[in-house]
């Protein structure tokens, strides 16, 4: 039916093969094979884990899959297929959510995110946004690691992306990824010890200690510690009853 659009929740899979357009430039031929090699690895073991192929964009690709474990296997077997013989330097994204089917093109949440981890990635490798990742947590033939928090173009907040470390995929450095890192910061506040004496001479014992615990905390890395002056702001006194 025309105008007919369907919504559905997906393990998207983008992945592209690096350095295609310079290779094309510079022998059509071997860029030819290299493609049709691609397609034909991509289509089989597609056949196997039950994906869908949706499209098809020069080097590229987009794909579903119904659950996010068949996805990450049919991605791991693709990269370890492809590096034999003659390497096919291919990079893949995977994400887990909403795309959207019209009659015309495929978009959604799902694509947009899954499109911008893999322009980050690097060829042979296979990342992951954290909703996919942690559909895979009760999977142990499939290990990852955190790369860490970035900032990717068209989406809001900075994201924890994830890299599949298996035997034979390629684990980038921080330094390799194309994505704008954001630190994630944790933030501390110390409040004032209280003089409990009955002298109040004494306080600066008390205001001493406060301080040297935030000037050591300070110099803590990726920590952000609350300032002397925000700190004191908020001092409660307690004094000793007299009984």
């Amino acid at each position: 039916m025309k105008g007919n659009i369907i919504r559905q929740l997906a393990a998207v899979m983008f992945t592209d093969i690096v350095g295609y357009t310079a290779l094309m430039q510079k022998d059509e031929d071997v860029a030819m094979r290299v493609r049709t090699r691609h397609r034909e690895v991509f289509e089989s073991l597609h056949k196997i884990h039950n994906g869908e192929i949706i499209q098809y964009y020069g080097d590229g690709t987009l794909s579903v899959f119904k659950s996010a474990i068949e996805a990450a296997n049919c991605a791991i077997e693709i990269q370890k297929l492809l590096q034999e013989g003659d390497p096919v330097p291919v990079r893949i994204g995977l994400h887990m959510g909403d795309i959207v089917y019209s009659e015309t093109e495929v978009y959604g949440d799902g694509v947009n995110f899954a499109s911008r981890i893999e322009s980050m990635s690097v060829a042979g490798g296979i990342l992951l946004s954290e909703k996919l990742n942690d559909e895979l947590k009760n999977h142990p033939t499939i290990a990852t690691k955190s790369l860490g928090h970035f900032e990717l173009k068209n989406i809001a907040k900075p994201v924890e992306v994830f890299a599949v470390c298996n035997e034979g995929i390629k684990v980038p450095q921080v330094q390799e990824l194309k994505g704008k890192q954001k630190v994630a910061y944790k933030t501390i506040a110390v409040l004032p010890f209280t003089n409990m004496s009955t002298s109040a001479e004494n306080e600066y014992f008390s205001d001493g200690i406060t301080e040297e615990i935030i000037n050591a905390l300070a110099k803590i890395k990726n920590l952000k510690v609350t300032s002397r002056t925000s700190s004191f702001f908020s001092r409660i006194k307690r004094f000793p009853s007299n009984k």
